[in-house]
């Protein structure tokens, strides 16, 4: 509504009359300048009356509205008030600058066509989201006009001809889509295609299209009008899930497993066909008239309370079981099971996977069945070693104890000869005990590694000492050559240092009969605290042949039967050499050559020491006892409790230079009964014996509130396999002496348990 001549009517009035009828209105001048506005302009936008004059329309429009947008012919203005805002259009007669411009409030029209504009945008946007494109065809000019959401990118326009739209579909396609839209065009109605078109890529795109007829043109047929949705990725998903579906078929079939579903709102149960066969019709039937029916009457229980925990837990449980079988058979299955859970956190679906294991489980329960069995055959075979080594220890100490006791009996040369084989044979002999019980120990996996800190240069020194005599009666000589940067101390196992390094040496002698043995000894930090040493043993003696070299390290192998006859030996000691070894990091080589000599080479770890922890506890070394210790301990008074006359009778020989005072006794009772009616300075207990054992009197004696419950105790047996000394010594033992018996050995420990304790003779 607009008034574009003013003449000869008051301005101001006029505006006051429009403010009645509710019609907002401002007054402009011939120059376009603002001069006034009605009360209800003013009280639909909230502009204030000073600050309209000085301006042109449209710069005070502009300045005074939150914003301004193109609509239709014109332009319109929001306004932002307290009351809400607000959209007016101006509008005012042509030809005419001076008079009045009168607002209409489209608020209400520009409101709807925002929500209408908003929501075709949301539906663009879908559509766009969703991979759907609308078309129409029309059959009078045989043209499809589409949507952007199915013109191809970069391709302007949206219209094509037939010819170009069906060029790249499928050539199985095009028959099925000329007779859709012959059919609609002609009769109208629906239809459903799924169409395969090339990509420029070469890969096919899948689309889902959906027809249906429009209105009938002049010249009789159906327009045509469509959805089309790209369903590519969704034929390649289902593509792709039958695919895994048959290797999954192909898998459960050779697993011959079974998968199952259970509902657990509505208890409904699905099973796989691979699930039924493996369960059985009897399992089946059983378990749907009781629960866990299924499985073995045994298992049940167990079953359940695996069930319990997967409804408790978020992860797959699994359990080994066994199936019903009415005949009693036992089918071996693993079950697995997953509990789903809704947003809640409450159970709603359980799958699971039942694999059979019957051949798996067949295996484990008969190589259980083997591992028992050779366990006991392990178990066997150390009672009986250890059993045969005591019973040939036994009578072993009485032959060499008369030996030793006849060396000093002032003998002929002749018979000194004799006795010397008699010593010989019968420490050859305890050397092959030693060798069968320390494989058999390995072999076990009971051969531990003592480690304390030692000085090896002192070790190896006291090695050549020892060999040295041995060396020079056939004529050679050990060099010892010690690399520099060996620390003075270090981390190691003295005893299988000696033991390993012993054995190498005793070889090279023994097959060396003219040049010289040497024994060369290096070091280097492999890593801070951890040192390697090599230990090379070369000789000049007969050396090897490869072939004979790749025997060595055999179990009862020499190099060949020629050296058996001429040297002798068991062919043990390069095989625990090089076990023990392995135990202590390092491992054994040899380099040989036949006529020229042989060199072998033990390598082991050994750690630093630590210089603030306190000092170790170094193994004794057996010293013979000089004639100030003899002199303190003459008379000494001596329960020897022992069943075999033989083996007192050693004893009492070895010890004749302490002129003891003698009490014996044949078992523990008998040793008790003597402890109640004397006093003694020392009691030497052998370990195996009738009515009551050594172990059984030790403790007794350890328990009493006697006196002699702190008395010196040693150990006589023919014990002598892994840990026997530790745990003698844990019995309440002073000490422990193996059988045979060395006189040395036997003195010396006396001399050690006894200190510096004084004898009942001397006190009395």
């Amino acid at each position: 509504m607009t008034l574009s001549d003013t003449t000869g009517i008051d301005a101001a009035a006029l505006l006051e009359q429009l403010g009645a009828l509710g019609l907002a209105a401002m007054r402009v001048d011939e120059d376009n300048q603002v001069r006034g506005a009605n009360d209800a302009f003013l009280h639909l936008t909230g502009v204030g009356a000073a600050t309209m004059n000085g301006a042109s329309l449209t710069e005070f429009l502009e300045s005074a509205s939150a914003e301004h947008k193109s609509y239709g012919d014109g332009v319109v203005y929001r306004f932002s008030h307290a009351r809400g805002d607000r959209w007016l259009r101006p509008k005012r007669g042509r030809g005419q600058v001076h008079g009045v411009v009168i607002f209409s409030d489209v608020t209400a029209e520009w409101l709807m066509l925002g929500k209408l504009v908003a929501s075709i945008d949301v539906r663009d946007r879908l559509m766009r989201d969703a991979d759907i494109g609308m078309f129409r065809y029309s059959p009078d000019d045989k043209t499809f006009h589409f949507s952007d959401a199915l013109v191809k990118r970069g391709a302007p326009p949206p219209v094509s001809r037939l010819e170009e739209s069906v060029r790249d579909l499928h050539q199985d396609d095009v028959e099925k889509d000329a007779q859709v839209r012959d059919r609609l065009t002609a009769e109208g109605g629906t239809a459903t295609l799924h169409l395969r078109r090339r990509k420029p890529d070469g890969a096919w795109r899948h689309t889902l299209v959906q027809f249906t007829s429009g209105r009938k043109l002049p010249s009789g047929k159906f327009e045509i009008f469509g959805l089309s949705q790209n369903i590519t990725e969704l034929v390649d998903a289902r593509d792709q899930a039958a695919v895994m579906h048959d290797r999954l078929e192909i898998a459960m079939s050779a697993a011959n497993a079974g998968v199952y579903e259970i509902d657990l709102r509505s208890s409904e149960r699905w099973t796989s066909p691979q699930y039924q066969d493996l369960a059985g019709p009897e399992a089946l039937a059983r378990h749907s008239t009781r629960p866990f029916g299924m499985y073995h009457d045994d298992d049940i229980a167990a079953v359940r309370e695996s069930w319990e925990r997967c409804l408790r837990s978020q992860g797959v449980e699994s359990i080994d079981t066994r199936l019903y079988r009415p005949n009693g058979d036992e089918q071996w299955v693993r079950m697995f099971m997953r509990v789903q859970r809704n947003e809640h956190g409450v159970p709603v679906r359980a799958v699971g996977l039942m694999l059979d294991i019957q051949e798996e489980k067949q295996a484990e329960l008969a190589l259980l069945e083997a591992k028992r069995q050779a366990e006991a055959a392990t178990v066997a075979k150390s009672n009986f070693l250890a059993s045969m080594s005591h019973e040939i220890r036994t009578p072993l100490n009485g032959v060499l104890g008369m030996a030793q006791s006849l060396v000093n009996d002032g003998l002929l040369r002749d018979q000194r000869e004799k006795v010397d084989v008699i010593l010989e044979s019968g420490k050859t002999l305890t050397a092959l005990l030693n060798d069968v019980l320390d494989l058999s120990k390995i072999e076990a996996g009971k051969m531990e590694i003592s480690c304390t800190d030692g000085d090896l240069v002192q070790t190896f020194e006291r090695l050549r000492q020892l060999f040295l005599s041995k060396a020079v009666e056939r004529g050679l000589n050990i060099d010892l050559d010690i690399a520099p940067g060996m620390p003075a101390m270090l981390n190691y196992d003295p005893v299988r240092v000696r033991q390993c390094v012993g054995n190498l040496l005793s070889n090279a002698i023994k097959f060396t009969e003219r040049g010289h043995v040497r024994m060369a000894v290096t070091s280097s930090e492999v890593m801070p605290g951890r040192w390697g040493i090599r230990v090379a043993v070369s000789d000049t003696g007969i050396g090897m042949t490869d072939a004979v070299r790749s025997r060595l390290f055999s179990t009862f192998t020499q190099a060949d039967a020629t050296i058996t006859r001429r040297f002798g030996g068991t062919g043990l000691g390069l095989v625990i050499t090089r076990q023990l070894a392995h135990l202590m990091g390092g491992d054994v080589a040899v380099e040989s050559e036949a006529g020229i000599g042989s060199t072998f080479t033990l390598t082991f770890m050994a750690d630093a020491v630590n210089e603030t922890a306190p000092a170790a506890q170094h193994e004794p070394t057996l010293l013979a006892p000089n004639e100030t210790a003899i002199k303190r301990l003459r008379g000494i008074k001596i329960l020897l409790v022992d069943d075999n006359a033989v083996n007192r009778q050693v004893v009492k020989l070895f010890l004749a230079q302490l002129s003891p005072v003698f009490v014996e006794a044949v078992n523990g009772q008998e040793a008790i009964d003597r402890l109640h009616g004397a006093a003694f300075d020392l009691v030497l207990l052998d370990v195996h014996m009738p009515v009551m054992d050594g172990k059984e009197a030790i403790r007794h004696i350890r328990a009493s509130r006697e006196a002699w419950r702190d008395l010196p105790v040693i150990a006589l047996t023919a014990d002598a396999m892994s840990g026997d000394r530790e745990k003698y010594l844990a019995l309440g033992m002073s000490d422990y002496v193996s059988k045979p018996l060395d006189q040395r050995e036997l003195t010396s420990k006396i001399e050690g348990v006894m200190g510096v304790r004084p004898l009942i003779a001397q006190a009395a």
